[in-house]
């Protein structure tokens, strides 16, 4: 489950009945709904009421496929569960169009519905003539 004890630490253990203890997610997983206390009833823990979802790093995919972050920026990776992130093409890349933004979802992102195309600015400086 992604989940390790905080309070009391894992080497006060065994705890004797009636312990609540405060759960919380490893790390490189955030947590998400309920509380993060579980109770010891006769040697047995109650069950967590919160989960751990895996956050997300930079796909290798999005370098190849000429695509980056713009909100939040790479700088600030990884990302959390249920995070949106806007891609945008690279420099001298254009969008194909589509869909630009993607979700992390438990340590995966969806997604992206469009391609970076190469992009060859025709400027008068590097004007091509075709005969």
């Amino acid at each position: 489950k992604n989940m390790e004890a905080s309070n009391p630490q894992s080497s006060d253990y065994p705890v004797t009945h009636d312990t609540t203890v405060t759960l919380k997610c490893k790390d490189t997983f955030t947590s998400s709904g309920g509380s993060e206390t579980v109770t010891c009833t006769d040697g047995t823990f109650s069950n967590p009421s919160f989960t751990c979802s895996k956050n997300c790093s930079i796909p290798s995919d999005w370098v190849t496929k000429n695509m980056e972050a713009s909100n939040p920026p790479s700088s600030d990776y990884p990302v959390t569960h249920g995070t949106t992130v806007t891609l945008k093409c690279k420099d001298t890349f254009t969008s194909s169009g589509g869909i630009e933004t993607v979700t992390c979802t438990d340590g995966t992102f969806s997604n992206p519905s469009f391609t970076c195309l190469y992009w060859w600015p025709f400027t008068k400086a590097n004007k091509v003539e075709i005969s």
